[in-house]
């Protein structure tokens, strides 16, 4: 074994845009697109791999009326009348418009050689640069210094100058609020979240046959609604992003902590707490309480004696 090895981390400045992915269902995604060149679809690829995922349909900017449509967190319907801005070709030059503008000069772009995985032992084959999660950033002048304040995300409708758009709320560290992928993003915090939500401004569940606009992409109908949040729920969810933002549990993983300290002793006292930091989840994001397969049925047996039945 080695006694000199070492590694480091290194920040790479990036955008996004929006795009599909279309694996079975097309599922809406913020493309990242970096300044060295690498693309995220469910993988980091260079400019020559993205561009053959775009041929191959992986990467799309429609959506065909009457197929469905996913957005992550948020709900999914079918389509229809669908009015589309991109094609393929031209999502193309935007990614690489979109390089250009963090990497002027265009330098030290990564090139995959023309693979993204590596074989490891037996059949199994191991991503190259994986996919990484993304990080929302904002930066604020703090007297001459610049701050970066990390953020998460969660995507909502935003109703602005009478369009609905499919946005992006960004919260961050230090409790900013941004509604983007808008025409004009805006800034405001928990407070004026609420705010807009009790005036129907920000919300989750348009109205069938209301018509969505993605900003840079196009527009659609919304068809059938085939699952949705509960904006009141989205709403829950923000601090949560904060908390993230922070480097703290959210409230999913408070809830693994009392679980396990149930487990250890199951006394009143750690089912009460259980009970507790389990109810202030938000309501779709309990299923994350476990692992892929028992989801939250573990805890939901240990407070209310089911769970695992109900997902048999």
């Amino acid at each position: 074994m080695s006694g000199n090895r070492i590694s480091r981390t290194k920040i790479v400045d990036g955008v996004v845009t929006p795009a599909f992915i279309h694996n079975s269902a097309h599922y809406f995604i913020n493309l990242q697109v970096y300044a060295d060149g690498l693309v995220n679809c469910w993988e980091l690829l260079d400019l020559a791999l993205f561009a053959k995922k775009l041929e191959s349909g992986w990467v799309r900017t429609s959506v065909p009326d009457g197929k469905s449509i996913s957005v992550h967190g948020l709900g999914s319907w079918t389509v229809a009348g669908g009015r589309w801005q991109v094609t393929a070709a031209g999502m193309r030059a935007r990614v690489r418009k979109l390089v250009k503008q963090l990497n002027p000069r265009l330098e030290n772009l990564h090139d995959c050689g023309g693979r993204t995985t590596i074989d490891g032992p037996g059949k199994m084959r191991t991503s190259i640069l994986g996919s990484p999660r993304e990080r929302p950033v904002r930066e604020v002048l703090d007297g001459h210094r610049t701050r970066r304040h990390d953020g998460d995300h969660l995507s909502i409708f935003v109703r602005q100058n009478t369009v609905t758009y499919l946005a992006d709320l960004r919260a961050f560290a230090d409790g900013t609020i941004e509604l983007g992928r808008l025409p004009d993003p805006e800034v405001l915090d928990l407070a004026g979240l609420r705010a807009a939500i009790d005036e129907g401004r920000v919300l989750s569940e348009p109205a069938v046959g209301s018509r969505v606009t993605i900003h840079e992409l196009g527009d659609l109908a919304l068809g059938d609604d085939l699952s949705t949040t509960n904006i009141e729920q989205l709403f829950r969810q923000v601090p949560d992003l904060i908390d993230t933002a922070n480097g703290r549990p959210d409230s999913v993983g408070r809830c693994h902590t009392a679980h396990t300290l149930f487990q250890a002793d199951p006394s009143d006292a750690h089912r009460e707490a259980l009970r507790v930091a389990y109810e202030a989840i938000p309501e779709h994001n309990r299923m994350y309480v476990g692992d892929m397969d028992t989801r939250d049925g573990a805890v939901r047996f240990a407070l209310y004696g089911e769970g695992f039945e109900d997902d048999a």
